[in-house]
C-alpha cells in the first residue's frame, strides 16, 4: 500500500521496525494539552520492568524514570504478555519530544495548546464528502409499511406520490440516507458548537458560517423535508437495492431518480428529528433568524404529531445481512425532543447501558439535568458510572460492531456527567480520546489523516475507492468483536500475514482493510460523536488557523 505523503512512509517503516523488536510504545499521536494527564502504554513480549525510559527534547533528556511493574496481558484488551503505563504528566512545557524505551521504536510526543482543531476540520471534510449527490431524490417515491411494521417490509404507496428529499448525508459506505442518523449527526454538530465554538473555523464553508454550522444547517434543512404533511414522515431514502448495485459513484447510480422514501409515523424518528431541529432553532436564533424560526416551527409540529395516538413506536427495513437501524424504544428520542422544546416533565428515560444510534437516553437526561431535573441527573450519573471499566486503555465498553463509535459516545456522556459535578477530564474520556489517536493495541490513529504519523488509510466507501482520493477525516468503527467478525468474514477477505494480527486478541480484532464493512465503514453518527469529543477535549479560548492540513491526492489500495 502506498500513500503520496512522506509521513506515511516514515510511519509504516517505524511500525514494522518496532514490530520486530518485541516492545511497542503507544501514544496519542495528535498530542497532549499542557495541563492534562499524559500517559503512554508500552506493550512487550517479555518483562522489561525496571528498565529506564527517557523523554528527550533536541536529544537532551528532560524527564526519565523506571518502567513500573507491569500487568500480564489479558488477551482481551492486550495480546502481549506484559503491559506498562508510563506517566509523564509532570511535563507541562510545550514542545516536540521523543519518548525512548529500550527495545522499542522511539515515538514522537507533542505537547501543545491546540492538539485537535485541525482534526475537527478534517472530520468535517469527510462529512462534506458524504453530502448526497442524488439529484433524483427531488422526486423520491413514497413507500408505506407493508403489514406489521415489526416485519420491516415496505411497498409503494397508492396512489403514486413523490416527495422532494434532495440533500442530506449518506449514512456510511452506501448511499442510503437514514433520518435517525441524520438527526443524530445534526444534534451532535450543534452540541459540539455549543460546547466550544472557538474550536471550529471556516475552511470549506461557502457561507459566512464556520464549517461545523455550515454542515449542521445542511443537515437541518434536509430534516425540514421529512414531515411534508400531517400523515407523512420520511424515515429513510433509498433501500436495500442500493447494496445490490456494486461499487459506483453517486453520479453514475442507475437508481438515481428511482429511490424510495420510506414513510411512517415513527416516534423514534419523529422524536429524534424534532430534537435536532429544536436545538438548531436555539443555535441559529442569533445567526439566521429566518432559518431558526422554521426549525422551531417544524420541531414543534413534529413533536405534537408524534404524541398523537395513531403513531407507532418505530419503523425499519429488514435486510438479508442485518436490519437497518431497528430501534425498538422511543422514550429516549421523544424525551430529548421534549427537553429541547422545554417540555421537561413529559418523559423520564431510564439510564442506559451504552450510547449509540439506538440509545439516546443520556442525551435526554443530560439536557433535563441542565434544566434542573435532579432525577434526570441521578439517572445520568448512574449511567455514567457503568462506563468506568478496568482495562489497560480505560475504554468504557466491550467489543461490538462499531465499538469505537459507541465508546466515544459513552466517554462523552461520562465527561459531561462529571462536569455537572464540577469535575474535569475523566479517565474513560481521556482513555477513548487517546485511543482514537493511536494509544491502542495497534498503535494506529483511527482517524484518516496525513497529519498523523500512523493513521488508517482505508475505509469501506465507494466514493474513495473509485476516485482513489485519500479519505481525510473519516473515522474507523474501531476494533470489532472477534466472534462476529468471524461470522461476517464470508463477505470480505481478511488480509494474510498482515502487521495487525500480532496485536489482535481473543476478544477483539482490527484490520485496515477497505473491504471490511464491520471495522472500516465510517458513519456520520461516528463523525458527530468525534466532533463532540474534540470540542469537549479542547480549551475554550482557542484561535485556531483555518488549516485543512496535508491532504494526499490519492492512495492505492
Amino acid at each position: 500500500m502506498n500513500v503520496s505523503s512522506p509521513l506515511f512512509t516514515i510511519a509504516i517503516t517505524g511500525f514494522f521496525f518496532s514490530a520486530q523488536a518485541g516492545v511497542w510504545i503507544r501514544i496519542n499521536q495528535a498530542g497532549y494539552a499542557p495541563e492534562r494527564n499524559k500517559t503512554a502504554i508500552v506493550l512487550s513480549d517479555t518483562d522489561i520492568a525496571g528498565q529506564i525510559w527517557n523523554l528527550k527534547k533536541n536529544d537532551v533528556t528532560v524527564l526519565s524514570g523506571k518502567i513500573p511493574a507491569g500487568k500480564p496481558g489479558d488477551n482481551i484488551f492486550a495480546a502481549q504478555a506484559f503491559t506498562y503505563t508510563i506517566d509523564f504528566s509532570k511535563l507541562k512545557e510545550k514542545g516536540d519530544y521523543a519518548l525512548e524505551v529500550p527495545g522499542a521504536q522511539t515515538q514522537q510526543v507533542l505537547i501543545k495548546d491546540d492538539p485537535y482543531s485541525l482534526f475537527a476540520t478534517q472530520t468535517l471534510m469527510h462529512l462534506r464528502a458524504m453530502r448526497s449527490k442524488h439529484s433524483g431524490d427531488s422526486a423520491a417515491i413514497v413507500h408505506k409499511v407493508k403489514g406489521d411494521w415489526r416485519q420491516g417490509a415496505w411497498q409503494e404507496g397508492v396512489p403514486h406520490k413523490t416527495i422532494d428529499m434532495q440533500g442530506g448525508h449518506y449514512d456510511a459506505g452506501d448511499y442510503i440516507k437514514f433520518t435517525l442518523n441524520e438527526a443524530y449527526l445534526a444534534w451532535h454538530l450543534l452540541s459540539a458548537y455549543m460546547e466550544n465554538p472557538s474550536l471550529f473555523v471556516k475552511v470549506q464553508s461557502t457561507s459566512n458560517l464556520p464549517d461545523i454550522l455550515d454542515e449542521a444547517k445542511y443537515s437541518l434543512d434536509y430534516l425540514l423535508k421529512t414531515f411534508p404533511d400531517e400523515n407523512t414522515f420520511v424515515i429513510q431514502v433509498g433501500d436495500s437495492k442500493d447494496h445490490e448495485q456494486g461499487w459506483r459513484l453517486p453520479e453514475m447510480d442507475v437508481l438515481n431518480g428511482k429511490r424510495p422514501a420510506l414513510c411512517a409515523l415513527s416516534r423514534v424518528h419523529m422524536g429524534s428529528t424534532a430534537a435536532a431541529l429544536a436545538l438548531g432553532a436555539n443555535v441559529f436564533k442569533n445567526l439566521d433568524a429566518n432559518s431558526a424560526a422554521k426549525y422551531r416551527e417544524k420541531a414543534k409540529a413534529i413533536y405534537a404529531r408524534a404524541r398523537q395516538s395513531d403513531t407507532q413506536t418505530s419503523a425499519f427495513e429488514r435486510n438479508v445481512i442485518n436490519d437497518f437501524y431497528f430501534d425498538q424504544t422511543d422514550e429516549d428520542n421523544m424525551a430529548l425532543a421534549a427537553a429541547e422544546l422545554g417540555d421537561i416533565k413529559a418523559y423520564a428515560p431510564p439510564a442506559a447501558s451504552e450510547v449509540s444510534w439506538s440509545d439516546w437516553n443520556a442525551f435526554a437526561n443530560y439536557r433535563l439535568a441542565e434544566q434542573g431535573d435532579e432525577a434526570a441527573k441521578s439517572r445520568l450519573l448512574l449511567e455514567a458510572k457503568r462506563y468506568e471499566r478496568e482495562n489497560i486503555w480505560n475504554v468504557p465498553g466491550d467489543y461490538v460492531w462499531g465499538s469505537l463509535h459507541r465508546w466515544i459516545g459513552m466517554a462523552n456522556v461520562h465527561l459531561r456527567a462529571e462536569r455537572l459535578q464540577g469535575k474535569e477530564l475523566s479517565l474513560p474520556f481521556l482513555g477513548v480520546l487517546d485511543y482514537v489517536f493511536g494509544r491502542n493495541n495497534w498503535g494506529i490513529a483511527m482517524l484518516a489523516s496525513a497529519n498523523l504519523p500512523y493513521s488508517i488509510r482505508n475505509v469501506y466507501n465507494g466514493i474513495y475507492r473509485l476516485t482513489k482520493v485519500f479519505p481525510t477525516g473519516a473515522l474507523s468503527e474501531g476494533p470489532g468483536d472477534k466472534a462476529t467478525h468471524l461470522e461476517m468474514q464470508k463477505y470480505f477477505t481478511i488480509p494474510k500475514n498482515n502487521s495487525f494480527e500480532k496485536f489482535n486478541t481473543n476478544a477483539g480484532v482490527f484490520y485496515d482493510n477497505a473491504d471490511d464493512f464491520m471495522i472500516q465503514e465510517s458513519t456520520i453518527g461516528g463523525q458527530g460523536d468525534l466532533l463532540l469529543m474534540l470540542a469537549l477535549a479542547s480549551a475554550k479560548n482557542l484561535s485556531p488557523k483555518a488549516d485543512p492540513g496535508t491532504v494526499p491526492r490519492r492512495t492505492q489500495r
